[in-house]
């Protein structure tokens, strides 16, 4: 981090979330904190933020930009909006607008998470963070740096042997494991078709995989398990989000 910069004057803040609560109180914190800089033990001065309001949706927030004058300088981003969108498409849209955006989220599988950086995103804050580390991220991010809440935000963002870099084509396999289809029907669905042969040396190498990074995988069911658990799949209690279209897992350091 770069001690020696200081943040912008103001920094204009939106939210992409459809927990009104959890953004509301957020919001109050984040107008309300004081700035302090200077002196020994004195946290390092953070910008004044101006609260542009929630959006539950991409297409709403778009809609508000006119309204504001301008995109926001930042956008807190959620990535479990419920609504079937992809979140890596969206951070991707707003980087590409030169907004910075921070994923603000209670996802704690690590491919989504890794997938929305690698899409762009400038901070990762988990929900159950405290405000000074919120604060800090925000000040950080306004100075053009990568930051993290805590020291679990940052494993989970960043360590590479968390999880098993699963290639599309394994990934394709699992889904439609995990979608029921029996195994000799496998590779008829994909496109191009392969024979059983090759979607069982798919599934192995994916077992394979998974007993490499020190978990005991060995059929189909125990890989779509693991899948899930990691956020390349979504099943029923094995987390939140929309995983299920994950790619390879590519963080930026």
């Amino acid at each position: 981090m770069a001690h020696d910069q200081n943040p912008p004057k103001q920094v204009r803040i939106a939210a992409l979330d459809d927990h009104p609560i959890v953004v509301e109180g957020l919001a109050s914190l984040l107008t309300r904190a004081p700035r302090t800089g200077g002196g020994r033990g004195a946290r390092a001065a953070g910008p004044l933020v101006e609260w542009l309001g929630q959006s539950r949706n991409l297409a709403e927030l778009r809609t508000k930009f006119a309204e504001w004058g301008a995109p926001p300088d930042l956008v807190f981003y959620d990535l479990n909006l419920g609504d079937g969108s992809d979140p890596a498409e969206g951070i991707a849209s707003l980087s590409s607008e030169s907004v910075s955006v921070v994923v603000l989220t209670s996802e704690l599988r690590p491919v989504p998470i890794r997938r929305a950086i690698a899409a762009g995103a400038a901070g990762l804050i988990l929900k159950s963070d405290d405000l000074d580390r919120i604060l800090d991220v925000v000040r950080s991010v306004s100075l053009g740096n990568f930051a993290v809440s805590s020291d679990l935000a940052f494993v989970l963002a960043t360590d590479e042997e968390m999880v098993p870099n699963l290639a599309p084509r394994e990934l394709e396999v699992l889904r439609l494991f995990a979608e029921g289809v029996p195994r000799k029907s496998v590779g008829s669905r994909l496109d191009p078709p392969v024979k059983l042969a090759t979607v069982v040396t798919y599934l192995n190498r994916i077992c394979t995989r998974y007993q490499e990074n020190g978990r005991p995988v060995s059929t189909s069911q125990d890989a779509i398990r693991a899948a899930a658990e990691d956020g390349y799949l979504n099943l029923p209690g094995t987390g939140t989000g929309r995983a299920g279209n994950a790619g390879p897992v590519t963080p930026r350091r």
